[in-house]
């Protein structure tokens, strides 16, 4: 991956996807469910996984943002509007996700994950459009229940810091 500014934007990208699952464990039936979920699909550190891809779609918003004349920055991240990121999501194609793909990773299990997502993708594995869908429903699950009208990314980093998600 390219400069130090890219490492901090692609380490911030799956950070807010690593907090997604605990910001939707207010009720404790969620974190029971989901961990079934991941059994029956036979995902293997299942919330790593999603966190991984979640990020990758985060990065892939960004990217778009990019695309459009911003900077490459946390700035930019944190402008990114939440809806952008749940549009990524619902509207591309598996392959498209791949453009979220770093070349480089912060760690051998990040870049693990990462790679079993690109294969997934290659291979039309069923296990790419259940993360999918799961995201898009915790997207929508964590914007309606606050007020804030258009939430962005920078509301979701608040969030977690208010809800207590430490950083791995």
């Amino acid at each position: 991956m390219g400069g130090e500014e890219e490492k901090r934007v692609w380490g911030e990208c799956v950070w807010l996807g690593r907090c997604l699952l605990p910001l939707m464990d207010v009720e404790a039936w969620r974190r029971d469910s989901r961990a079934e979920t991941f059994q029956k699909m036979g995902v293997e550190r299942g919330e790593y996984v999603f966190g991984v891809f979640a990020g990758i779609v985060f990065h892939s918003a960004v990217k778009d943002a990019v695309a459009e004349g911003s900077s490459l920055s946390v700035a930019t991240l944190d402008a990114v509007p939440l809806k952008a990121v749940l549009e990524v999501v619902t509207d591309r194609a598996d392959y498209a996700f791949l453009i979220g793909m770093p070349s480089a990773f912060m760690d051998e299990a990040e870049e693990t994950a990462a790679l079993a997502l690109r294969l997934c993708v290659y291979v039309r594995y069923p296990h790419v459009p259940v993360l999918r869908r799961y995201l898009a429903h915790t997207l929508l699950t964590l914007t309606g229940r606050v007020s804030t009208p258009g939430p962005t990314c920078a509301d979701l980093r608040g969030w977690a810091h208010a809800a207590g998600v430490r950083r791995a």
